[in-house]
């Protein structure tokens, strides 16, 4: 049978973790498949093990791209993709037991995205050990001044698992920690080289289609959420993904693109800055509950705050009440 889907395993914030992330596809997904394994420059201690228990499967394939961003390597493989649907999967997401039939059934019901539910584990601040990261979102917008500024309100957010809807429901943003495509959808859309808000810009892109995006919560996601200790390696990744050098360009881009700055710009900064001192104090040693106190440290020596609306939610307007913005500029870089 011919496999109906592509994998593709790109790192998010580290290297390690993907043998654990390969071993959870093979054990949870019976439905043939290939696997593609994007490598960014991978150390050879994370890499040449996978590469040595996979090898000789027809089904998977290694791109060796260099050291480059996740979007710039999907980019790179996205026209050679030719199955029906497209998973992307993070290498700190892990997928749990049935995970892929419920989001194969949400695309044969003509949805051109489907989500899973993604659990994160309790890592960068304290609160049940799983928990929601991710159930159904949406764009909204609000104005500073003469400004519009785009965010995106998160959906029950970081509840307890009791109370996720467990129905599957229309979504106006997901994340790419785990996402399946439509194939045909997914070689249509742009891939702009971004760190930020990537997911924002292709799902504005998915709704200029006039396509619907769900989240399906019968598939179970579970994400790391940074709670383990990172290598110097992964550090060297993290540091250079979230690195000023392509943080602000993203931002810059988004807005060439759709008219409109991040409100939280300035917010994501500053979690990059507090993520930084939260994975160093970890790579010295120190617990969760020091290691959040570093982050508390770097905040105020390090950051400056940007919220000049006291209440931003409930001055915002849902951006696609009025349709689909236009998009001003197809520029991918």
């Amino acid at each position: 049978m011919d496999p109906v889907v592509t994998i593709i395993i790109t790192p998010r914030d580290r290297y390690s973790g993907l043998d654990e992330c390969v071993e959870a596809v093979y054990r949870h997904t019976p439905q043939p498949f290939r696997l593609w394994i994007m490598d960014l420059d991978y150390p050879a201690s994370v890499i040449a093990p996978v590469g040595e228990r996979l090898q000789g499967r027809p089904e998977v394939r290694f791109f060796d791209l260099g050291l480059r961003t996740p979007m710039d390597a999907l980019r790179e493989v996205q026209p050679l993709v030719d199955t029906p649907a497209v998973v992307l999967l993070d290498n700190d997401s892990r997928v749990t037991e049935g995970w892929l039939a419920p989001l194969l059934g949400a695309l044969g019901d003509g949805h051109a995205v489907v989500s899973p539910l993604i659990l994160e584990r309790e890592g960068v601040d304290r609160g049940a050990p799983l928990r929601n990261h991710l159930y159904t979102g949406e764009l909204r917008v609000v104005d500073v001044g003469d400004t519009s500024y785009i965010f995106e309100r998160k959906h029950f957010r970081r509840a307890e698992i009791a109370d996720i809807p467990q129905r599957r429901s229309e979504t106006g943003t997901f994340e790419l920690h785990c996402v399946l495509f439509d194939g045909d959808v997914f070689r249509r859309i742009e891939l702009p080289s971004m760190v930020i808000r990537e997911h924002l810009d292709i799902s504005l892109q998915v709704a200029a289609m006039g396509r619907t995006m769900v989240v399906e919560p019968r598939s179970v996601i579970h994400f790391d959420n940074l709670g383990t200790r990172m290598a110097l390696s992964d550090m060297r990744f993290f540091f250079y993904r979230w690195g000023r050098k392509l943080t602000a360009p993203s931002s810059r881009l988004f807005e060439r693109r759709w008219g409109y700055n991040f409100y939280s710009e300035q917010a994501m900064y500053n979690w990059v800055v507090r993520r930084k001192a939260f994975l160093a104090a970890r790579w010295f040693g120190a617990p969760i509950g020091i290691a959040n106190r570093a982050t508390q440290v770097a905040r105020k020596l390090f950051c400056r705050d940007w919220d000049p609306l006291p209440d931003p939610e409930g001055a915002s307007r849902p951006l696609l009440a009025g349709g689909v913005p236009p998009q001003r500029s197809h520029d991918l870089r």
